[in-house]
């Protein structure tokens, strides 16, 4: 009986401390990856899903799990961008905007002291 308890007891301990180890699941966006853009400490990931004509980015560092603030924006050319920052561990967004039959800007950060890059004009169609 004894021998029972403490299995259990090292099973449920084992469950606990893999239920801690990860991170939470990710957030990520949906359709098609379209490429994945580099800047300093990271880089911006951008997809495009036909179903729904959204256009979705993400930016990562790429030292995960180090608190670090990390931005990301996207938006139709010549329109307002969506932008997610804060201070994050893994990435930023993801953030998405209707960009069917237009062209697409987006940018990304890795820390306050890094310059916010991107690319303009993109994925036109």
């Amino acid at each position: 009986m004894k021998l029972r308890s403490i299995a259990a007891a090292l099973v449920l301990g084992a469950g606990v401390l893999a239920g801690t180890a990860a991170p939470a699941a990710a957030a990520t966006c949906s359709g098609s990856h379209l490429d994945n853009w580099p800047i300093k400490g990271g880089y911006i990931s951008v997809y495009y899903n036909s179903s729904t004509g959204y256009n979705c980015a993400m930016t990562y560092t790429s030292r995960p799990g180090v608190l670090t603030y990390i931005r990301v924006s996207i938006g139709v050319e010549g329109g307002s961008l969506k932008t997610d920052a804060r201070n994050y561990k893994y990435y930023a967004g993801p953030v998405s905007v209707y960009g069917k039959g237009k062209c697409i800007q987006f940018y990304g950060q890795v820390g306050s002291g890094n310059p916010l890059e991107g690319v303009g004009n993109a994925y036109c169609g």
